[in-house]
């Protein structure tokens, strides 16, 4: 029997698997986390019926019914061993119309155990946007410091953390483009959502100040405003450190990588520092560039935070020890 759920229940359920049955154009703009897209109606046959049904409703019905079954049956060979029937499966299309009803049928007939989400990915939409435009439950603890300090690590280290560098596919600076491509807003906020859903009971979120933008995505402002009123903490690395932690992330950038991104930040540097930069990435000298990017420009143009301790970067347990202690003061 065919279950029907409210985007709560719904997103309360333990699947096994969730099933986004648009179309593949769809489902790349922007989909929940983890679902798999076994589309019912590929991109150009989604884009004929809805032409077709505008002019001949029930003539769409018949042509959409046949596409439908022509991809099931594809779809259906690779499900079987997916999936098990025993496990529950959640199922939704664009509205909660005829393409998640289809494929919720014939699986439904065959043995799954299917739900199926009301108002599909509409309502799973206005939920996202609902959650990131309230009060958040979190508890914040907001990373300060200067570019290669390694808050970076420290996030990616501590478990109950928001990795925001992650969720963007960006670092948040000029050269920052360097993780691929960003996900779409939409798509960011759903991640962002996940996330922030998976770190309610944590007693803190550890998160790093990053800017209302990064990249080309923008922070809800209800988390920006949250994490940057939170207590704060300082990092302190060496600059030596800071060079080294450059090198690693930065050391295989592409030449027009590197020229584009010099492009952007040469209004903010003395010529005489941002063309001995580019002389030196051109000689080799990437320790050169690296010291040079950080000291005139990154510590000259980034705001100096205030923050509330500051804790001296050594070796990841020792910094997450401290962070804790931090902790027990405020939380």
């Amino acid at each position: 029997m065919i279950k029907k759920l409210t985007i709560h229940s719904f997103l309360q359920e333990e699947f096994s698997h969730i099933i986004d049955v648009r179309s593949p154009r769809e489902f790349a703009e922007s989909h929940i986390p983890n679902a798999l897209n076994f589309a019912v109606l590929n991109d150009s046959e989604f884009e004929e019926i809805g032409i077709l049904y505008k002019k001949n409703p029930f003539a769409a019905r018949v042509l959409g019914a046949s596409f439908v079954s022509a991809n099931m049956a594809q779809h259906l060979l690779k499900l079987k061993d997916m999936i098990s029937p025993r496990q529950p499966i959640g199922i939704h299309c664009a509205r909660g119309g005829m393409r998640s009803q289809s494929m919720a049928i014939i699986l439904d007939h065959i043995g799954y155990q299917v739900a199926l989400l009301e108002n599909g990915y509409k309502a799973y939409r206005s939920e996202v946007v609902r959650y990131l435009q309230s009060p958040l439950p979190h508890r914040f603890i907001t990373l300060v410091g200067q570019t290669g300090s390694g808050k970076s690590e420290i996030i990616e280290a501590f478990t109950d953390s928001l990795n925001l560098e992650e969720i963007s596919k960006h670092l948040g600076s000029s050269f920052g483009a360097i993780l691929g491509n960003q996900p779409s807003p939409k798509m960011f906020s759903n991640l962002l959502f996940t996330r922030l859903r998976e770190l309610e009971n944590a007693p803190f979120v550890l998160v790093e100040g990053e800017s209302k933008k990064i990249g080309c995505v923008v922070l809800p402002s209800i988390l920006y405003e949250s994490y940057q009123s939170a207590p704060k903490i300082l990092i302190q690395t060496p600059l030596e450190k800071r060079i080294e932690r450059i090198l690693k992330q930065y050391g295989k950038i592409t030449p027009m990588f590197f020229e584009t991104a010099m492009q952007k930040i040469a209004p903010f540097m003395q010529k005489s520092y941002w063309q001995e930069a580019k002389d030196s990435f051109y000689y080799g000298d990437l320790r050169r560039v690296a010291e040079i990017l950080l000291v005139e420009y990154y510590d000259k143009v980034y705001k100096k935070e205030s923050y509330d301790c500051m804790i001296s970067y050594h070796t990841i347990p020792q910094v997450i020890a401290e962070i804790m202690d931090f902790a027990r003061k405020y939380y």
